[in-house]
């Protein structure tokens, strides 16, 4: 967590303010239960890396290479070494990446996160890779393009909807509220956007959510808590439902093969096990 002692007085103004503008969204959809897990990183834990043999279970597990640590009250990343991304052919981790392995298949989460710098995104340029909140590897992500903010389905194929005007601005924390259950997710954004999607694609095993920032920049996080959900919604859901604007569905790309074949792969197995 961030002490503002530390800060000086101008900050310590403009933090007041922007928590005043900011205030914690709360679910929309979902009843929260229980806390299955918080963490506001005030324990110094320094470097965090990933250790499957040892550690499988880990909540934080740096993707990619890339490097992570605890330290001035928040999780802070940044791209792989020189060294790992000259080793690799693909998958440098050349922005850092990190997932969170303790989201369930339905669950509330609600964390902050804030890009520190890096290379803008530039569409079209091998290995430049958007800002983004993967919820399920894959699944449901939402992303930081020259479009603004868009939430994917289908693989990252189809976009469910757009706002042009919220970008991420280096330096900014931004809220986030995550409802997850079944073929829906809702996320909203503290100074932003509500998204709501629902798609046969987001039903799926992987639900691990991954967070990345930009090329050759630092990501930072704060504020972690996630819940589990009761049965049920809030009262006011459908109401609210109601008010949020229609579902895109626009295909912006064809699945790669590699996609196609996990789909073939995945239906087989779950045959196999009926």
């Amino acid at each position: 967590m961030i002490s503002i002692r530390s800060l000086p007085l101008p900050a310590i103004l403009s933090l007041a303010a922007s928590m005043v503008l900011a205030a914690d969204p709360a679910p929309k959809w979902l009843v929260p239960d229980q806390i299955l897990f918080a963490d506001d990183f005030s324990d110094a834990r320094g470097e965090i890396k990933l250790d499957r043999r040892n550690a499988p279970d880990a909540p934080w597990q740096p993707n990619q290479g890339t490097r992570w640590e605890v330290v001035d009250g928040v999780l802070r990343g940044r791209a792989s070494s020189p060294e790992f991304q000259a080793a690799h052919e693909t998958h440098k981790g050349v922005h850092p990446r990190i997932v969170l392995s303790k989201t369930p298949e339905k669950y509330v989460l609600r964390f902050s996160m804030r890009l520190i710098d890096g290379v803008p995104f530039e569409a079209g340029k091998r290995r430049s890779v958007a800002p983004f909140i993967e919820i399920g590897h894959h699944v449901c992500r939402v992303t930081w393009d020259l479009n603004g903010a868009t939430p994917l389905a289908d693989g990252d194929t189809t976009q469910l909807a757009v706002d042009k005007a919220f970008k991420l601005i280096p330096g900014k924390w931004e809220t986030v509220l995550i409802e997850r259950r079944d073929d829906e997710v809702l996320v909203q954004f503290a100074d932003g956007p509500v998204f709501h999607g629902k798609h046969a694609s987001y039903v799926t095993d992987p639900h691990a959510v991954m967070l990345g920032g930009l090329e050759a920049g630092t990501l930072e996080i704060d504020n972690v808590t996630l819940w589990s959900v009761k049965d049920g919604t809030q009262p006011d859901w459908a109401a609210f439902a109601a008010r949020l604007p229609p579902q895109q569905n626009l295909v912006l790309r064809p699945k790669t093969p590699g996609r196609l074949a996990a789909e073939k792969k995945a239906a087989e197995a779950k045959s196999k096990s009926n």
